[in-house]
């Protein structure tokens, strides 16, 4: 981005509310990963790239969601924004057939990118935070190693 004096121009004469507003708009649908063949944005969720996208807020405003934060608005289809409502995002998700572990990757990455925590929190800190909250961890997050299996019995005579 440029800082000339024109720019600063176009700039101030683009600070009306509803050119302020469209920006922000476009700025969500060009930045988000998510993207069609032909390099246009994709719904979030499903991956429908043909059709005109909505922006739906992750955390639904009637949940006290942001308005305007950029980590809560993503691109989505108008079949998936009805559909999750105010429904949590995992909830509605998950149980989806056209949820992939990609996507949820996509979408986590984005809020991560353009949230308060990816600014002021190491990733280490976060993940802490998480478990001693006893809060549920992201698939992508979720420990790839499983713990060796040890035998009911061989844990009581340890214990003992």
């Amino acid at each position: 981005m440029r800082n000339g004096p024109d720019d600063l121009l176009q700039s101030l004469s683009e600070l009306r509310p509803g050119e302020a507003k469209r920006r922000y708009r476009r700025s969500i649908f060009e930045d988000f990963p998510t993207k069609g063949p032909f390099g246009h944005c994709a719904c979030a969720y499903c991956g429908t790239w043909g059709e005109k996208l909505t922006i739906d807020h992750i955390v639904p405003k009637s949940k006290g969601g942001p308005h305007f934060a950029k980590w809560n608005n993503i691109p989505s289809c108008l079949d998936c924004n009805a559909d999750k409502g105010s429904l949590s995002l995992f909830e509605w998700w998950r149980p989806q057939a056209f949820w992939t572990q990609q996507r949820e990757e996509a979408l986590l990455a984005w809020v991560y990118a353009h949230s308060f925590v990816s600014a002021h929190t190491e990733l280490g800190s976060w993940e802490q935070w998480m478990e001693d909250t006893q809060r549920i961890l992201p698939v992508h997050e979720q420990p790839k190693e499983k713990a060796a299996f040890t035998p009911p019995s061989l844990i009581l005579k340890l214990a003992s």
